[in-house]
């Protein structure tokens, strides 16, 4: 088992655009924001919070980035045209491997949001602030 695939297994928290996770049958919309947002990603600046996140945690941490390879190391150029091209494909993921910590972060495409595998409680707090500085919300995944 390779070291993402052992993260994967590992409990998530992710940075949302939303407080709460949208309730079943709630009558709400989510599902026609979402696809608007996914296809207007630039909208409400989601891309920039997304890139600021990322690039605020590389700050604090060592990372290794898994884009069809590893890159150790990435400069914030090379994270920034990775975002660009996965939102501009509408597809694709990529992983970032925090290697101080042996903590997971997950972007993809396909949802608004990004998950944190594995974070021990100091980087919980710092990515707690992360987001909120970037205008989105810390929770545990359900």
């Amino acid at each position: 088992m390779n070291i993402i695939d052992k993260l994967l297994e590992t409990p998530c928290y992710i940075m949302d655009f939303l407080p709460k996770q949208v309730p079943m049958n709630c009558g709400g919309q989510f599902f026609e924001v979402e696809t608007y947002l996914l296809n207007h990603y630039d909208y409400c600046g989601l891309r920039d919070r997304f890139v600021g996140v990322i690039l605020k945690a590389m700050c604090y941490y060592p990372v290794s980035v898994h884009w069809g390879k590893w890159i150790e190391q990435p400069t914030p150029e090379q994270v920034t045209k990775i975002i660009d091209t996965i939102l501009e494909s509408h597809s694709g993921d990529v992983n970032i491997l925090f290697t101080s910590k042996d903590v997971l972060l997950q972007f993809g495409w396909d949802c608004l949001n990004i998950s944190i595998y594995n974070p021990d409680e100091e980087m919980c707090m710092l990515f707690e602030k992360i987001a909120a500085s970037e205008g989105l919300f810390w929770r545990k995944s359900a």
